[in-house]
């Protein structure tokens, strides 16, 4: 196998580029896009669990939290580093998905085949500007908590797609599994986070520690308590596949879900949201209530169980 940069001449015209004044091209060393607005909004997240439709999902979850400020993602910068040259195909077909589904453009980046890599790795930065700025840290006692979206979504698709035999041998359905694996078009929240950007004092995803966690930094981030009254939306899929794993699914990463403070909770509730619970005064803990008090960050369950099933094995 070889080892090394993939030439850009291989797969140049296999990337959805544009929107720029300079775009990835041969012997260019950068990008260049036009400036707009007075806030540069930047993120950048790895995906390094989720082999299947890795390029897909790092394009998406990058995008989700350039999203939380406010706008729409724009551009996006992809190093993929690849266990193998075979599966670059595969990753850059599920990167131009989701460039197509939320109208951004890969205006650079790296390829190569990496040495010692089990799997693939695809790291995306997204960006965009805006003239707004949206601060968790600008919440305020009264203010409402507001939820979209469902519960462990995430961690739902890439459980049905990376360990369907498990739930197979566990006892869950064909049908929930294959439901499972029709999640992943839920998980880019642009067009919600859109309609909703001018109700909200500011809005956060909920990835690595799910729902809870998501919750719990609104909390820190604030210096208040969050009270929680309401058990945010779950999908059936995710109840069956988390119960038979012995998994939380508001712990579980729940890409595609995302809470907001709001000072208009009928207008998030028109708008398809929950208004699940409140900032109160208090030390910055997330009550649950009915179930608890918490000021520890939450431990994500997808790594609990990947670490304990590849133990096993």
């Amino acid at each position: 196998m070889l080892f090394g940069k993939v030439p850009l001449k291989d797969f140049i015209d296999k990337i959805k580029s544009g929107n720029c004044e300079v775009c990835p091209s041969i012997g260019e060393d950068a990008a260049i896009v036009k400036t707009v607005g007075k806030y540069l909004v930047i993120h950048s997240d790895p995906i390094t669990e989720a082999g299947k439709d890795a390029g897909f999902l790092s394009i998406s979850v990058a995008c989700n939290d350039v999203n939380m400020k406010g706008v729409p993602c724009k551009w996006v910068l992809t190093t993929i580093l690849l266990s193998k040259r075979e599966n670059l195909n595969e990753i850059l077909g599920g990167i131009n998905e989701a460039c197509q589904m939320l109208n951004c453009s890969v205006v650079g980046g790296h390829t190569e085949v990496t040495k010692g890599l089990q799997q693939d790795i695809v790291i995306t930065t997204a960006f965009s500007f805006s003239d707004r700025i949206l601060r968790l840290s600008d919440g305020k006692v009264g203010d409402y908590i507001g939820f979209f979206g469902y519960a462990g979504l995430e961690g739902t698709w890439i459980l049905s797609n990376e360990y369907w035999e498990e739930l197979l041998r566990r006892g869950v359905s064909r049908e929930t599994i294959e439901r499972s694996r029709q999640l992943k078009r839920l998980i880019p929240v642009q067009e919600i986070a859109m309609r909703i950007k001018d109700y909200v004092v500011a809005m956060h995803d909920a990835t690595e520690g799910g729902v809870y966690q998501a919750l719990l930094e609104i909390a820190k981030a604030t210096g208040k308590k969050v009270v929680v009254e309401k058990k945010p939306p779950i999908l059936n899929e995710t109840i069956e596949i988390t119960r038979v794993l012995n998994l939380n699914p508001y712990t579980l990463i729940s890409s595609g879900a995302f809470v907001v403070i709001t000072r208009e909770p009928e207008k998030i509730e028109k708008l398809g949201g929950a208004i699940i619970g409140r900032i109160v005064e208090g030390e910055s803990v997330l009550e649950i209530k009915g179930e608890g008090v918490y000021e520890n960050d939450f431990e994500e369950e997808l790594v609990k169980f990947e670490s304990s099933y590849n133990g096993r094995r």
